[in-house]
């Protein structure tokens, strides 16, 4: 179980690159799927000279919500505000975790789970939904427009996709949002923003004790080497995360976003109180 966290990150047009060699924020070998959380791709090629390396531009994007399996909406939100957009992207991200708390309730259920921890992502389900109404209506009053949710269908999963996917979306994802909300509630500009981010915080938080939970009851029963897989999905995913790109600075004082070099300290206070404490 997590403490509460105490703030980040948006990304915009900014993209950087990783190989499958080299530097820490580079992959070697096989990739799970599931560290797909942490950072759009936006497309790869072959390393001129090399049979097998390829390199892949990629844009950091962790605003929040737990992203479903099957999720093919972007969320990308037109207009010229930026806060708008990122409200708009943020509220989509925040609907699409309704079915995703769903889905994880379900399988929960089909793996014998303790009831507390199928009970709690139903009521995950519904703080996301409320969330999406939230943030959505702070979109439409700057002028954005959330996207709609589009799921293509997916096949049951087993215990270790399951824990793969919650380390991601869960441990990294939902613990990363609450310390983003956290921060947002506090430093936000707007009055409305800074309202609707301390009841969005205090049920992230709660969501991601929640992911923590259930990486705990699931650990156990899984192999050696997939726990292996599970961690290494989880600090890849967190990784992905350290160096945010710059943002609008009117966004980031709008919306109470922090600062690239705030977000980064924040980060490695994150990681060493949690994410590598827990490896």
């Amino acid at each position: 179980m997590m403490a509460s966290p105490a703030v980040p990150d948006e990304p915009s047009s900014t993209s950087s690159s990783t190989s499958t060699t080299g530097d820490p924020t580079s992959t070697t070998g096989a990739v799970d799927d599931h560290t797909s959380r942490a950072s759009t791709v936006l497309g790869c090629a072959a390393i001129p000279a090399s049979k097998s390396d390829i390199r892949c531009q990629y844009e950091t994007d962790c605003k929040g919500g737990r992203r479903p399996a099957g999720l093919c909406s972007e969320g990308r939100s037109g207009g010229a505000d930026p806060t708008a957009r990122w409200f708009a992207e943020v509220a989509h991200l925040e609907a699409a975790s309704v079915p995703a708390f769903e889905r994880l309730a379900a399988e929960l259920r089909e793996h014998d789970a303790p009831a507390e921890l199928i009970a709690a992502a139903l009521r995950a389900a519904v703080d996301e939904a409320r969330h999406a109404d939230l943030l959505g209506a702070i979109a439409k009053r700057l002028g954005g427009r959330p996207s709609p949710v589009e799921l293509a269908p997916v096949q049951g999963r087993s215990l270790v996709e399951l824990a793969l996917e919650n380390a991601v979306e869960g441990c990294v994802g939902e613990t990363w949002a609450a310390l983003l909300a956290a921060h947002q509630a506090r430093a936000a500009e707007d009055p409305e923003i800074r309202a609707c981010m301390i009841e969005v915080a205090a049920d992230e938080a709660a969501h991601a004790d929640l992911a923590w939970a259930i990486d705990a009851w699931i650990a156990p029963r899984l192999t050696a080497d997939e726990r292996t897989r599970v961690l290494t999905a989880r600090s890849q995913a967190a990784r992905a995360l350290r160096d945010p790109p710059p943002r609008d600075e009117a966004l980031e004082r709008r919306a109470g976003l922090p600062a690239s070099d705030l977000a980064r300290r924040l980060w490695q206070g994150l990681d060493r109180e949690l994410w590598s404490a827990a490896a």
